[in-house]
């Protein structure tokens, strides 16, 4: 009998049907159909919402994160009812102070509470300057490091609240653009950010923490005034025409060949504006006296009196007039913190009395006219022409006959100030 299974050939057979079975058994049994999820168009809505909030959620806890770390640059002054931003050496900056308001502030950030006091209210400034000194503990803003953020660029507005607390708005840097504020021109942060008055005061910054500019007033509108437009308006408070405005209330000039000629002086420097309650006028000065010493030093042109000038109002300062062919002697009180901080002088029974308006008033000045060249705007009011007061019939005729040949200087009275113009 013969034996199959040490046939090779037979069991090489064998093994391949055996693989032919299974192959063919695999390829006929029945497939499991994987069942398919059905999703509806209002559960693929809902599932997008959820994701949506949950990377708005992210958004807001990230602000509220950076918010917190900026926060230290930010208090509320309380009497102004305003933000104020921590600046250097013990500095804060605000809005510019009214004339009227008080000797001290009280100032707030989360539960820190400390007083402070103007440093430094030019009149009409955009800004003003408190100073807290030792006790104030916060660091100062910083601005940008590396220029103007790119247009795009996530910002946040920062304020402080009436309670202290920290109020904040993101939004989206636009660009840089110069504006007009009154007399100044500044550059204006443009975001995205709506501005109202309940963030006057406010810092912008960007999400490293750099600080672009403070919510300030430009006109009638509110404006994101830029870190190099405090700085320079901080500057011009510290040179001589500056601290002559924050202590004194008085702009000086040096005589041009116009004025010279007119006034026949050509040595001393013009009293070219007064503002109203400022020691300038409780002494008497009034636009087109010409300054000819102070403490006794002569002053020929505006280099002289430089050093003359104390760098804070300290004391009384004498000087000599010429007004006309008149030499005056006047004593100049300054006012620590600048005169504008002192508030107007009321009665014993509270009462303050309104000044008497003065002059006759400019009806209309053409933008393309002398007079409007010179600065005189709808508004103003002819106090003197030529040092004298006139009628308005004399006034009419002596501004019709100015010319180049005959000027004549006019005195004007401008809301807090008196001017003076030489035309034409």
């Amino acid at each position: 009998m013969r034996d199959w299974f040490s046939d090779k050939r037979y069991l090489a057979l064998l093994v391949l049907i055996a693989v032919l079975i299974l192959v063919v058994g695999s390829w006929l049994r029945p497939r499991r159909q994987t069942a398919q999820l059905v999703v509806s168009e209002a559960d693929r809505l809902r599932l997008q919402l959820l994701a949506l909030q949950k990377n708005v959620h992210d958004f807001t806890s990230y602000f509220e994160q950076v918010a917190v770390k900026l926060s230290v640059h930010l208090v509320r002054v309380n009497e102004a009812s305003l933000t104020g931003l921590v600046w250097e050496n013990g500095n804060i900056i605000v809005p510019g102070l009214p004339r009227s308001h008080p000797a001290d502030f009280t100032l707030r950030a989360d539960n820190y509470e400390f007083r402070a006091t103007p440093a430094a209210v030019v009149p009409r400034l955009a800004i003003s300057v408190l100073e807290a000194g030792k006790s104030l503990k916060l660091p100062a803003a910083a601005g940008p490091k590396r220029g103007i953020p790119d247009p795009g660029t996530w910002v946040l507005l920062m304020t402080r609240q009436e309670d202290g607390s920290i109020g904040y708005s993101p939004g989206f840097f636009s660009s840089m653009s110069t504006a007009q504020c009154g007399d100044e021109t500044v550059k204006e942060v443009v975001s995205s950010v709506p501005l109202d008055p309940s963030m006057l005061g406010g810092g912008l910054f960007d999400l490293d923490g750099h600080f672009l500019g403070m919510i300030l007033p430009c006109g009638r509108r509110l404006a994101v005034v830029s870190v190099a437009s405090l700085n320079s308006w901080l500057q011009a408070a510290k040179r001589p025409a500056g601290r002559l405005l924050l202590n004194y209330g008085i702009r000086l000039s040096d005589l041009d060949s116009r004025t010279s000629a007119h006034f026949r002086r050509y040595e001393g420097v013009l009293v070219s504006e007064v503002w109203k309650g400022s020691p300038a006028e409780t002494a008497g000065l009034v636009p087109g006296d010409i300054l000819v010493s102070w403490g006794a030093m002569p002053v020929r042109k505006m280099e002289d009196l430089i050093p003359l000038l104390p760098n804070f109002a300290d004391g009384a300062a004498n000087i000599e007039l010429l007004r006309g062919r008149r030499v005056l002697k006047k004593t100049l009180e300054g006012v620590a913190g600048g005169w504008w901080s002192r508030a107007k002088p009321i009665t014993n029974l509270g009462l303050q009395i309104e000044t008497p308006v003065a002059g006759f008033r400019i009806e209309s000045a053409e933008p393309a006219s002398r007079a409007y060249s010179r600065g005189l705007r709808a508004g103003d009011r002819v106090e003197t022409i030529n040092g004298k007061t006139v009628s308005r019939q004399q006034a009419s005729r002596t501004l019709k006959m100015a010319t180049a040949e005959n000027p004549i200087y006019i005195v004007i009275s401008r809301e807090d100030k008196t001017v003076g113009v030489l035309l034409p």
